[in-house]
């Protein structure tokens, strides 16, 4: 009996003829919130239960396969988006759609925005970096959060040139700092001491 080229995972070995039948649990679909399509970079996505790592198919879906009913913890990491964490049930309220939510990647500051686009960079400090507050411009819908080193950057679109004013949040404390955005520059504000 003579086989070639058989298919090898570090799970098992698939000869030629072998059928492999597996049931799909949940399939993710992930969106950058700035270009509205597929995320760059290195994704990681894995369910904390086991360290189950999904596979990506096709057509950009990452799925995992064969799953047990009971609540996962979704974990997501990348290089250029913050990191996400979700609960999921499984089975989804509908088992014949495995489909889960979309979910939508936040850039973090080292996400490579074009040379043309209109950004606000900061650095939030309280004898050191303030990680994780909540950084948002009064009036619109854009915000974002700072990261473990403390910095945020806001990314705006359709503003040719406007005075706005940032609030940044955290453990109930609020700092306000004003600001002028022209279409695109890039606004450093340096380090903020917070609050």
């Amino acid at each position: 009996m003579a086989l070639t080229m058989p298919y090898v995972t570090d799970k098992f070995i698939a000869y030629l003829g072998d059928v492999i039948t597996t049931n799909l649990s949940l399939a993710v679909w992930l969106t950058d919130e700035n270009a509205g399509e597929k995320p760059i970079g290195r994704i990681k996505v894995t369910l904390e239960e086991g360290e189950i790592k999904a596979f990506k198919n096709l057509s950009g879906y990452y799925c995992f396969t064969d799953l047990s009913h009971k609540d996962y913890n979704l974990n997501i990491e990348s290089d250029f988006y913050f990191p996400v964490d979700k609960t999921i049930p499984i089975p989804l309220p509908d088992p014949k759609k495995p489909v889960g939510d979309t979910i939508i990647l936040k850039p973090n500051p080292v996400y490579p925005f074009p040379v043309s686009a209109t950004l606000v960079r900061g650095l939030v400090s309280n004898t050191g970096p303030v990680v994780n507050a909540l950084v948002s411009v009064a009036g619109k819908t854009i915000e974002t959060i700072t990261d473990e080193r403390g910095e945020f950057v806001l990314y705006f679109k359709g503003i040719k040139k406007e005075d706005i004013i940032i609030e940044i949040r955290k453990d109930g404390d609020t700092k306000a700092v004003n600001t002028t955005i022209e279409e695109g520059k890039t606004i450093s504000l340096g380090i903020i001491i917070f609050p």
